[in-house]
């Protein structure tokens, strides 16, 4: 099972949340043969996207993609707010493939990555976009730099890959209450700073072999902690039929008829989860209609009172 557990220190603006992916991260490269740095990288993209998520205050996901000239062409990790995984990545080439762990500069090259928070379309909010700066180095300090510049939140993330499983840790300091005296926001201050450098001492071994209570308490013992219940994580594909036929629709009608000429049977494949949606000629016409009718919207109606 692929858990995220949140934790926090008693008397202290400080929490933490510690994930480990198995399962979700072997549904991912179900479809696609990932080389194992590559599997690590997406494995560390999508417990940072859960992180993320389990602090969202709207329904809606938060995607973490790169686009770049280097290796990496295209990356996209997504989870929604109930916890679904999904992620793929593209390759212009797999020759002399860096490690996880090295600069994202060197994997993707002239390059971006970027944060999108993405409210669903009932809730009334807009999406929003933030890039993340590739000059820091691996992806753990570009996310740990996000933070702190965009969010002001000091952060502190590692991650730890072992072959279809990754885990990750995160420690964030909460912005000082302005009612605070100064020895209560000196006191947050120090305890940060102790806490970041137990933090650091973590073995690659530990995060990846032991549990949450263990590891909280061969890093924190001196510090009070309270772990929260944890939350299921799954590798959930969001394709609809629905979705499959708005990506057709969006070729518009001349395409779309030329393109149903050309073939009998349309065929549109998710990438992120192997399903396929089929159109035949009448599911093509009824596609056709409805464009027909997102047009002229008065049409459909006028016609049936006749």
């Amino acid at each position: 099972m692929d858990i995220l557990h949140r934790f926090s220190f008693v008397n202290q603006p400080i929490r933490g949340q510690w994930v480990r992916l198995s399962t979700t991260l072997s549904d991912a490269s179900q479809f696609r043969a990932y080389p194992a740095p590559v599997q690590a990288l997406l494995g560390q993209m999508l417990a940072a996207v859960a992180m993320i998520a389990d602090n969202l205050k709207f329904s809606g996901a938060v995607a973490l993609q790169s686009q770049g000239k280097g290796h990496l062409k295209r990356s996209l990790a997504e989870c929604r707010d109930q916890g679904a995984l999904r992620g793929i990545v593209h390759l212009n080439s797999e020759a002399d493939l860096p490690d996880a762990g090295e600069s994202l500069q060197r994997w993707l090259q002239d390059g971006q990555l970027a944060i999108s928070l993405l409210p669903d379309s009932d809730t009334g909010m807009q999406p929003y976009q933030g890039l993340v700066s590739l000059a820091e180095g691996d992806l753990a300090a570009c996310m740990q730099a996000y933070f702190e510049q965009s969010e002001q939140l000091d952060t502190r993330l590692f991650f730890a890959w072992q072959p279809d499983t990754v885990t990750g840790l995160l420690l964030q300091r909460l912005p000082d209450d302005p009612k605070a005296n100064e020895m209560t926001v000196e006191g947050a201050r120090d305890a940060w700073e102790t806490l970041t450098t137990l933090a650091a001492t973590v073995r690659d071994e530990e995060l990846r072999t032991l549990g949450p209570d263990a590891l909280i308490q061969r890093l924190f013992n001196e510090y009070p902690c309270r772990l929260h219940d944890p939350r299921q994580l799954e590798y959930r594909c969001s394709c609809t039929p629905a979705k499959s036929d708005n990506t057709l629709m969006m070729l518009g009608r001349e395409d779309l008829v030329a393109l149903s000429e050309e073939r009998d049977t349309i065929f549109v494949d998710c990438e992120f989860c192997g399903r396929q949606y089929r159109y035949g000629a009448p599911e093509v016409e009824m596609l056709l209609t409805e464009l027909d009718r997102r047009i002229n919207p008065g049409s459909a109606a006028d016609e049936g009172i006749h």
